[in-house]
């Protein structure tokens, strides 16, 4: 029941692409997936109270930093570096961002 009501709500918010206090609070403490397209497809920038949940996956920092910032996302860092495949692709955007501070971890 719950799941069901999470998820009309996720829906609702993506279709109206609602930018409301309230629809900001719900896409930040959802899932990195979650939000991650919320910062992607409705505010088409950094989601700043989104960042700490899309910081737990590799994976979601990973395009949270190509796709979104198109830069660093120091906070997805710690995620990227422990996953192989995310921290190579990580390091090849970094060198195409011309990021002046590299982090040493993915040099």
């Amino acid at each position: 029941m719950a799941i069901d009501r999470s998820h009309r709500k996720y829906n609702y918010i993506m279709t109206t692409k609602d930018r409301s206090p309230e629809a900001r609070k719900f896409m930040a403490s959802a899932s990195p997936q979650n939000a991650y397209e919320y910062a992607r497809d409705v505010i088409d920038g950094r989601f700043p109270e989104g960042e700490k949940t899309i910081a737990k996956s590799a994976g979601y920092s990973y395009v949270y930093a190509r796709d979104v910032l198109k830069g660093r996302f120091r906070e997805g860092e710690k995620a990227i570096a422990a996953d192989q495949a995310h921290a190579s692709m990580y390091a090849r955007i970094l060198r195409s961002f011309d990021i002046s501070s590299f982090p040493s971890s993915f040099k």
